[in-house]
């Protein structure tokens, strides 16, 4: 490609040279009408004129195609990174799900051994309360045997004392005691 630009560069270059050499030596002008006047130009003249209209024309042609070639990649490169931004944004989604659906999954763990902890607090507590109760219960029996062994100790070691018939009590309404000897009083009334 290059070869063959620079190729037809040269060719054009050479082409002008000989049109520049054969049109210096001619001398009549040539008339052209434009915009209803007439303008006399020598051919030399219109020679530079008519290659300063072609290089005007293909450089901007040239600006077209740069411009059109421009915008077309411009959109092909906007394309693609709408693409890759509508890539990124679902993979953002995606990580964003997978995070939340991790965080899910931690919570609930998190959930399940609280209440498994909760669970175990409460059984210990429970059982701490069984054997308490247990220890209560075991230490009531147990005064209530050392009083027991208490009480049948001291009864061991006081004398025996014979036992006698208790006695009726003797005062003022009694038959048998002093100062009554006539008998139970009546009533008064």
């Amino acid at each position: 490609m290059i070869i063959l630009g620079l190729i037809l560069v040269l060719l054009a270059v050479a082409a002008g040279i000989l049109l520049f050499e054969g049109t210096s030596q001619l001398t009549d002008g040539v008339d052209i009408d434009v915009l209803g006047g007439s303008i006399s130009l020598p051919p030399l003249a219109l020679l530079l004129t008519g290659a300063a209209v072609i290089t005007v024309f293909w450089l901007g042609w040239v600006l077209l195609r740069m411009g059109i070639k421009r915008s077309a990649r411009k959109r092909r490169e906007a394309k693609e990174e709408a693409e890759l931004a509508e890539q990124r944004r679902l993979e953002d989604e995606r990580r964003m799900q997978e995070e939340f659906a991790q965080r899910e999954r931690q919570l609930a763990e998190e959930r399940r051994q609280h209440e498994q902890e909760a669970a175990a607090l409460r059984r210990q507590s429970e059982e701490q309360h069984l054997s308490t109760e247990e220890a209560r219960r075991r230490a009531e029996i147990a005064e209530e045997q050392a009083a027991e062994a208490a009480q049948s100790q001291r009864t061991q070691q006081m004398p025996q004392v014979p036992q006698q018939a208790p006695q009726p009590p003797r005062g003022p309404g009694n038959v048998d005691g002093p100062g009554n000897a006539d008998g139970p009083r009546a009533p008064r009334g």
